[in-house]
């Protein structure tokens, strides 16, 4: 009780630092779980666009399809291979382009048998390629090697900007807290030394700076979740109208393992950031 007491007392005489420091690590935390937000969302679009790759194998007149399928579902690298007759491609070309029609019954179907290949990992797209153009019967490949490079490159940039963008924000929350947490222990100096004279225990010391800091994280962390969960159901809602293709993130699973993300570090940045004030304090009255 005494620890509770002296956390709450320290809250409310030093108000100002500690919204101060609410405010800073609502406000990181509130960028942080938009850009996780926003990551999750353009990691469910990437991969949606990436299960869209595929590699259209065109077959010369003289090749044996079932002989080079047989070949290609040997390859590991190949999630999934699906044979097109020529007359299925012209009724899908026709399907799309109605004009086709009369020009396919003045010349003939000029389209040729293929097979649409998925791969595993859109990184081996230029690898399988390469191998198919090498096979007999072969006419030509065509791929999605620029998309799927594009998907690499836009995959890492959001994974380096991403994890340097927490580092930076969890850093200023953590400098917030040991803010506050010294503004508090500078406030009662003159308590802690007469403590420290009747012989109480550092962990006796430290304990109200602890909790205070662990109070001030779990505050932010609230906070955000109430200010960051109806704004992102809000903003969801609004563009699914306007981009119905767009495969936005809805799984609860998922979004509830963010918020007890967020709600984890914003503990440990409260709790470290107080373990750091208040041991700082002590070296410092030691020596």
């Amino acid at each position: 009780m005494y620890i509770i007491k002296q956390a709450h007392r320290a809250i409310r005489t030093n108000w100002i630092a500690s919204v101060s420091t609410i405010a800073t690590m609502t406000l990181s935390l509130m960028v942080l779980s938009g850009f996780s937000l926003l990551t999750l969302n353009l990691n469910s679009f990437l991969d949606s666009v990436r299960n869209e790759l595929e590699i259209s194998v065109f077959l010369g007149d003289a090749a044996n399809p079932q002989q080079i399928k047989s070949i290609i579902e040997k390859w590991t690298e190949v999630d999934k291979i699906a044979f097109v007759p020529k007359e299925q491609g012209l009724a899908i070309l026709e399907g799309n382009i109605p004009e086709t029609k009369s020009l396919a019954d003045i010349i003939g179907n000029p389209l040729e048998n293929r097979f649409d290949i998925r791969v595993l990992n859109p990184a081996l797209t230029p690898e399988i390629s390469y191998r198919l153009r090498q096979l007999n019967g072969i006419s030509h490949v065509t791929d999605g090697s620029s998309a799927a490079e594009t998907y690499l490159a836009v995959s890492n940039a959001v994974r380096i900007i991403g994890l340097s963008l927490i580092v930076i924000l969890l850093i200023s929350s953590l400098f917030a807290i040991i803010n506050s947490i010294r503004a508090a222990i500078t406030a009662r100096q003159q308590e802690i030394e007469v403590m420290r004279l009747v012989g109480a225990t550092k962990e006796f010391i430290r304990g109200p700076y602890l909790l205070e800091g662990f109070l001030l994280g779990l505050l932010s962390a609230v906070l955000t979740l109430l200010l960051v969960a109806p704004s992102y159901y809000y903003i969801i809602l609004s563009l699914s109208e306007k981009f119905p293709f767009f495969p936005f993130q809805r799984d609860l699973g998922t979004l509830i393992r963010v918020a007890v993300l967020l709600f984890s570090l914003s503990l440990l940045v409260g709790l470290v950031g107080a373990t750091f004030s208040v041991t700082q304090y002590l070296r410092e009255k030691n020596e």
